[in-house]
């Protein structure tokens, strides 16, 4: 009880029933006046006053956090119902639906004079389609679309096949540079090593000839027209002989031999090597490497057949106008 006879309150602001009653008291002041005030404590006050304002707060964010939690069978204003994005969802993900996501432009390398052939297919978008060829990385890659696991394992299927083929082309190819070696080594360098044995006849008889003309013109004896002949076809044969072109031929042919026996010694061993996973794809770069490398054998190769059909030609004429004379 406070000094003033009221009741004084708790500490929570409630207020407590006096104990004994104590008689009130008139204090004299200067003017002679008595005042009686009741007071509550001051700790008391400070507390009961601001919780008429708790109560309110705390109702609202109760209300709040109630509306804000989810509850079964009740949508959301800003959600889709679950069958609906279910069903989008499968969508996204099936390779026959027009709104599928998985899915990705690769690029084929095709020959320039099928490029007017490719179009978008019935199932593809035209301006996705037309993105991609915009995207291409190179002047003849035509996008191609792969969708799905389906559609990837179509694509590493048919890139396993292509490098099978590769390897067998270039087993092929091996096969073909052993069997021009063992034919250069069996017969045209045999051939070769006869013809040099033959020149080195015939120069010696065409030098002992000239020799004896010489000696005929020297001492003013005349020439007669198939004498003439015959020295203008041995002037001819000389210089054919001494023709350096010739045997630079010959060595440029075995030189490239020798290099591409080592180029396929090196992809053989390059096939040999153990690969990775069969599933792992080829890496573009590397297939353009193995098709340019193909494509400069095949090349080579031509060259050679070429030089060796020349070589045959320029051995037949000089057998033919050595004929005659060897009669």
């Amino acid at each position: 009880m406070s000094l003033f006879g009221q009741a004084k309150p708790s500490l929570f602001g409630q207020s407590q029933p006096a104990q004994a009653a104590a008689p009130a008291q008139n204090t004299g002041f200067s003017f002679g006046q008595s005042q009686q005030q009741p007071q509550g404590s001051t700790l008391g006050a400070s507390i009961q006053q601001p919780q008429p304002q708790q109560m309110p707060a705390l109702s609202q964010s109760q209300a709040q956090l109630s509306n804000s939690l989810w509850q079964p069978g009740k949508e959301t204003p800003h959600q889709k119902p679950i069958l609906e994005q279910m069903k989008l969802v499968t969508e996204k993900w099936d390779p026959a639906n027009p709104n599928c996501v998985f899915k990705y432009y690769f690029y084929n390398k095709v020959d320039e004079s099928h490029v007017p052939y490719y179009k978008p297919q019935p199932h593809e978008d035209p301006r996705e389609w037309e993105e991609a060829l915009q995207n291409k990385p190179a002047p003849g890659f035509m996008p191609v679309l792969c969708s799905g696991y389906a559609g990837v394992a179509d694509r590493l299927k048919t890139q396993k096949r292509a490098v099978s083929d590769f390897n067998t082309r270039l087993h092929q190819i091996n096969g073909s540079l052993d069997a021009v070696l063992q034919r250069h080594e069996l017969e045209t360098e045999v051939r070769a090593v006869a013809a040099r044995r033959r020149q080195t006849t015939i120069s010696e008889r065409c030098l002992a000839l000239a020799a004896r003309v010489q000696v005929l013109r020297n001492r003013g004896y005349a020439l007669s027209g198939d004498e003439d002949d015959l020295s203008s076809r041995l002037q001819n044969l000389e210089r054919e002989v001494q023709d350096p072109a010739v045997g630079a031929r010959e060595e440029e042919l075995w030189s490239r031999l020798i290099v591409l026996r080592g180029y396929a010694d090196q992809l053989s061993k390059e096939m040999d090597k153990p690969s990775g996973i069969e599933e792992e794809t080829i890496d573009p770069e590397r297939e353009a490497k193995a098709k340019r490398v193909l494509e400069d054998y095949e090349k080579q190769i031509q060259h050679i057949k070429k030089e060796l059909e020349a070589l045959a030609s320029d051995y037949a004429e000089w057998e033919k106008t050595r004929n005659p004379h060897s009669k």
